[in-house]
């Protein structure tokens, strides 16, 4: 059984402007580590790895190579990084953060968009007004705030400039649907 949190070993280029280097007075190592974690923020996933977490361990920083304009430095580095990597049959807890006639929409740990299909919600029915949510035959409800333990029917990567697993989740099946939490709103990491 395959875990989605794994460690990678990544590497790859990280840029910085060889006026920072020449004026901050700093070793060049800090300044190449503060700006791959910068680097990291900005990616926020990538297609074979996950979503980045953390960095556990930096194994190495070559030397830094002049960029054809001449204005930047780009320094390879090889580190190893704890990711969350969404996989089709994992059973996980969201949030409801949006109810439409369609499905819900779920965020758990970095995933903000997991989608929810009607379709993959059985004995439900969609309640519209004010505040719209699904009820099913025994009265449970899925509406907004609402913690939802479902499985992960499909993940595909986001061919946007959004980097993200588009994910598909289903409530069809036993132990899945609406979970009282107290206080617990998803996974953190």
């Amino acid at each position: 059984r395959y875990s989605m949190l794994c460690n990678f070993e990544i590497s790859l280029f990280v840029v910085v402007p060889l006026e920072e280097i020449k004026d901050s007075g700093k070793h060049a190592g800090s300044i190449v580590i503060r700006r791959l974690f910068n680097q990291l923020k900005n990616i926020k996933a990538a297609e074979g790895c996950g979503y980045f977490l953390k960095i556990t361990k930096v194994k190495s920083v070559g030397r830094g190579k002049l960029s054809n304009s001449s204005k930047y430095l780009m320094f390879p580095v090889t580190f190893y990084s704890c990711t969350f990597l969404p996989r089709t049959g994992e059973v996980l807890v969201g949030i409801v953060t949006k109810v439409s006639m369609g499905g819900v929409y779920l965020k758990c740990g970095p995933m903000n968009s997991i989608y929810l299909t009607r379709r993959k919600m059985p004995n439900y029915n969609y309640v519209s007004g004010e505040n719209p949510f699904f009820l099913s035959d025994d009265q449970s409800r899925i509406e907004n705030e609402v913690a939802v333990r479902f499985v992960v029917f499909g993940v595909r990567w986001s061919r946007t400039r959004v980097r993200e697993f588009n994910i598909l989740a289903s409530i069809d099946g036993d132990s899945l649907g609406p979970v009282s939490l107290n206080g617990f709103d998803g996974l953190e990491l």
